[in-house]
C-alpha cells in the first residue's frame, strides 16, 4: 500500500473513530439519568445525632427509594468550623450526582459566611429541597402582658443569650416596629438558665421553637403567647404552628409598619428565618442530574410514610420545601446588601444586643460577670437505663422514680470523660450527672464518666 493510500485510510479510520466517539457521547448525554449499582456520598458538616444529621439520613433513606436506579447512601459526618470543614469539602466534590450534602440555616447565614474559614459559596449549590420544623414562639408571663404595650409601666425583662436567635430578634423588631416596652439582659449561658429565670419571674419574656418546652410552659397557666415567627405570608396565621393557631404570626402584626430600608431589612430577616434544614448537590451539577433529584424529591414528599416519620421524629410541623424555593431563599439571604447588614447591626446596637455573635468563651465571661451562671439547676446522679432515638432521649432511675428526658443537640450540654460530646455518643450503662429544670422534659446538662 502506498504511503498516500495508507494516510488516506488512516485519516478515514480516525474520522470514523471520532465520529463514533461523538455519537456515543451524544447517546450518553441524552440517556436517562440512572444511579443503578452506585453508592452516593452524603456529606454533613455536623456531628452525628443532631437535627441536621437526623433529617439528612431520613431524606437519604427515601432518595434511595425514589432516585432512578435505587442507589445506596453512604453518610459522612465532617464536623469542624461550625460546618465549614464539611461544606468546604463538599463544594469541591465532583458534580456527577454521586455526592450531596445536608445542611442547616446556620451554614447559609450571612454572619457565618463572613468568617475566614468559609471557602464555599452556598448560592452556587444546586438545592434538592429542604424541610421546616416550625418557627419560634414568643411567650410572656400573664401578669406582664399589659406592660408590654404600656411604656408608663416597668419594662418587660427579656433574658437573652447573645441576640442572634430568631426569637430574640423577633422581640427586637417588636420593640422597634411595635413599640414593645422591653429590656434585654444579655449573657445567659443557655436555654435552661433562661427558662429557670422566666419561670421564677426574674425575667418575663422569652421564646423557643421546641414543641415540648412550649407545651410545658403554657400548661403551667403562667404564660401566654405573644407572637410566632410564621413564614412571612400576607394572610393572617397562614403558617401558624399546629396547636398554636391562635397566636398571631409576627409578619401579620407588623404589616404596613415600615417602609424603605427598614422594610427591606425586615423582609430579609423573614426570608432568613424561613430556612431550616436543606439538601443540595455541589456547584456545576448538570441540569438533568439536578432534575432527577428534584423529581425524586417531589415523589418522596408525597409519600405518607416520609411525612409520618418526619413528624414523629422531628416535629408535628415537619414540612417539606421545594428545591427551587430553597434555592431562592438562599440566593436572597446569603449575601445581603451592605446597607441591609448595616441597618440590622444598628438595630441590635440600639436595642442593647451584641452586633456580632459571641463566642462560647465570651458568653461564659459575660455570664460570670453578671452572675447569670450562678443559678441552681438541680442535678441527679444516675446510671442510664436506656438511650433512645440516637441519643435524643435518655431514661434512668433515681430517687425511687423513673425519668425520661429529651436531649437537645443545641441546648443540652453533653460531656463524656471530661470531653465535649454529642448526644449520639451517650450509651446505656453510663454513670452520669444529669441536670434539668423541674417541670420540664429536657436535660440541660449530661455529664458522664
Amino acid at each position: 500500500m502506498s504511503s498516500l493510500l495508507q494516510k488516506s485510510v488512516t485519516r478515514a479510520a480516525l474520522v470514523l473513530l471520532c465520529g463514533g466517539s461523538l455519537l456515543a457521547g451524544a447517546v450518553n448525554a441524552n440517556a436517562e439519568v440512572s444511579f443503578k449499582g452506585k453508592t452516593i456520598d452524603v456529606i454533613m458538616g455536623s456531628a452525628p445525632g443532631g437535627g441536621t444529621d437526623g433529617t439528612t439520613r431520613l431524606v437519604g433513606t427515601y432518595l434511595e427509594k425514589y432516585l432512578p436506579g435505587n442507589p445506596s447512601m453512604r453518610y459522612r459526618n465532617i464536623p469542624g468550623g461550625h460546618g465549614a470543614k464539611g461544606l468546604n469539602y463538599f463544594a469541591k466534590a465532583k458534580p456527577d450526582g454521586l455526592t450531596w450534602a445536608g445542611g442547616s440555616s446556620s451554614h447559609t447565614d450571612p454572619n457565618a459566611l463572613r468568617k475566614s474559614v468559609v471557602e464555599y459559596d452556598p448560592t452556587k449549590f444546586q438545592f434538592i429541597g429542604g424541610v421546616s420544623r416550625g418557627g419560634s414562639i414568643v411567650f410572656i408571663r400573664k401578669e406582664k402582658l399589659a406592660d408590654l404595650t404600656d411604656k408608663s409601666k416597668p419594662e418587660v425583662v427579656v433574658g437573652a443569650l447573645d441576640g442572634n436567635r430568631s426569637w430574640e430578634q423577633m422581640i427586637m423588631f417588636g420593640k422597634e416596629m411595635l413599640g414593645w416596652n422591653v429590656r434585654f439582659v444579655v449573657g445567659y449561658p443557655g436555654t435552661s438558665f433562661m427558662l429557670l429565670a422566666v419561670r421564677r419571674g426574674e425575667t418575663h419574656m422569652m421564646g423557643t421553637s421546641n414543641l415540648s418546652l412550649l407545651k410545658e410552659m403554657f400548661a403551667t397557666g403562667d404564660f401566654v403567647g405573644v407572637a410566632q415567627l410564621g413564614g412571612g405570608n400576607d394572610e393572617a396565621n397562614a403558617e401558624a404552628r399546629t396547636n398554636f393557631e391562635k397566636i398571631p404570626t409576627f409578619p401579620t402584626l407588623v404589616k404596613g409598619k415600615s417602609t424603605g430600608i427598614m422594610e427591606e431589612t425586615f423582609d430579609f430577616w423573614t426570608a432568613l428565618n424561613d430556612i431550616d434544614k436543606w439538601y443540595a448537590l455541589p456547584p456545576g451539577t448538570p441540569k438533568d442530574v439536578v432534575e432527577a433529584y428534584r423529581t425524586a424529591w417531589d415523589k418522596m414528599v408525597k409519600d405518607p410514610e416520609f411525612i409520618k416519620q418526619g413528624k414523629n421524629l422531628f416535629s408535628v410541623d415537619f414540612t417539606p420545601v421545594a428545591g427551587k424555593v430553597q434555592q431562592d431563599l438562599v440566593q436572597k439571604t446569603a449575601y445581603p446588601r451592605n446597607d441591609i447588614v448595616n441597618h440590622m447591626d444598628k438595630l441590635k446596637e440600639k436595642h442593647g444586643l451584641p452586633v456580632e455573635e459571641l463566642t462560647d468563651e465570651q458568653l461564659a465571661a459575660m455570664a460570670k460577670a453578671k452572675g447569670l451562671d450562678k443559678m441552681d439547676v438541680p442535678a441527679i446522679k444516675a446510671k442510664l437505663a436506656a438511650v433512645n432515638k440516637e441519643g435524643r432521649e435518655i431514661e434512668f432511675p433515681a430517687n425511687g422514680k423513673s425519668f425520661k428526658l429529651e436531649v437537645s443537640s443545641s441546648r443540652t450540654i453533653v460531656n463524656i470523660a471530661g470531653q465535649k460530646a454529642a448526644r449520639g455518643d451517650l450509651k446505656s450503662g453510663m454513670d452520669c450527672s444529669i441536670e434539668y429544670i423541674d417541670g420540664t422534659s429536657e436535660a440541660s446538662k449530661v455529664v458522664c464518666q
